[in-house]
């Protein structure tokens, strides 16, 4: 342990710091790919970030808004959005029902995610798409007008004041919203709740409720609403679970390999040269009788006690990194955090460079030996 001390602080071992510099900045930059990868999971959902609580069906494992199709649903939604409307704190209120139909629009047509919402002062955006540009009709009344989402309108080659055909019945492009740079690219179709309503013939029910307010104490009264509902936060819906997403899940693989590669030809090159420097010593060590297998596990506990502090260092200034990238994204994208800022990632550095380290081992026992030319006893 002295000696692994000496040779990272010692003035002749500046190839040793380099090591500890190379792999810590391997790390950090593993910790910041792989918690962006991880937040981008947890947010692959439809819902937006700018809404704070949603009401939905009690069911026995976990489940996104809008992603869950065909489920238990609510009813009497018109009269239950007019009364949480009612409450006080609440900004808007509205119920969200949803469905996967077929689109077309002359020869093209695509399944698309079609939702039914009201429009509300304030509401904002549903599935990426602005919910305000929805002309407001009463339970009674149906508009005959949609809303496509960019991704939608590109697939359809639709464009604002055409017509598309839903199950057989058509409505009039009110716009194609371009979204943001955080909305969803799931395609979408945007219509009030009353024209979903009359197209599935389901009734006055809805498969969930946004509800839009600053006063947190009112999660309380939402939970009394409906008897078997939940009522979950943003931030509960951005942790409740890491969903399966191919790219997050290829964007942190390729870091860590990435990773272990460059860090292990990082040690395998500096601690070669290093080793190459302290060539005459390790033959005097072998001359007196110090066997070749003792060399090797000294330079074996060496390499992992560098690795394994190169891994703490490089989790801790990965995860600061990844504080300040949500600080920034907070402020001038998104209004949450983009990565997930959390302590097993520190833990994820230290273990990704002990692999460092062990994959790097061979290679350094091979130099040990033809240095000493020994055999490991």
């Amino acid at each position: 342990m002295r000696q692994a001390v000496n040779r990272a602080t010692g003035p002749d071992h500046q190839r040793v710091r380099y090591v500890l510099i190379g792999v810590t900045v391997a790390i950090t930059l593993l910790v910041v790919v792989t918690a962006v990868g991880v937040g981008l999971a947890t947010s692959a959902t439809v819902y937006d970030d700018d809404v704070d609580y949603w009401i939905v069906p009690e069911t026995d494992g976990a489940s996104s808004p809008l992603i869950d199709t065909d489920g238990p649903s609510f009813g009497e939604a018109h009269t239950t959005a007019a009364e949480l409307e009612e409450y006080s704190g609440v900004e808007y209120a509205s119920p969200i029902s949803t469905r996967v139909l077929t689109v077309e629009h002359a020869d093209r047509s695509e399944y698309v995610l079609v939702i039914g919402a009201i429009n509300s002062p304030g509401i904002g955006t549903i599935a990426g798409v602005d919910a305000e540009t929805l002309p407001r009709t009463d339970p009674e009344t149906t508009s005959g007008e949609v809303v496509l989402s960019e991704t939608t309108g590109a697939l359809l080659e639709a464009a604002q004041t055409d017509t598309v055909t839903i199950e057989g019945e058509e409505f009039s492009v009110t716009a194609v919203d371009e979204g943001s740079a955080t909305g969803s690219t799931v395609p979408v179709v945007l219509m009030p709740l009353s024209d979903f309503q009359a197209l599935t013939e389901s009734g006055d029910v809805a498969d969930q409720f946004v509800v839009g307010t600053n006063d947190p104490g009112i999660e309380s009264e939402l939970e009394g609403l409906y008897d078997q509902s939940t009522v979950q936060s943003r931030a509960e819906l951005t942790a409740s679970e890491t969903v399966d997403a191919d790219v997050p899940f290829a964007l942190s693989l390729t870091a860590f390999i990435v990773s272990v590669v460059i860090g292990t030809l990082f040690v395998l090159t500096m601690m070669g040269l290093e080793l190459v420097r302290e060539r005459p010593q390790l033959r005097t060590l072998a001359a007196i009788g110090l066997s070749t297998g003792s060399q090797v596990r000294l330079i074996a506990v060496q390499t992992l006690l560098l690795t394994a502090l190169a891994g703490l260092l490089g989790g801790v200034l990965g995860t600061l990194l990844t504080i300040g990238i949500n600080e920034l994204a907070a402020g001038w994208l998104t209004s949450g955090p983009i990565a997930v800022a959390h302590p097993a990632l520190v833990a994820y550095g230290v273990v990704a460079a002990l692999v460092i380290g062990v994959v790097s081992l061979p290679g350094l026992v091979i130099m040990v030996r033809r240095f000493t030319r020994g055999v490991p006893q």
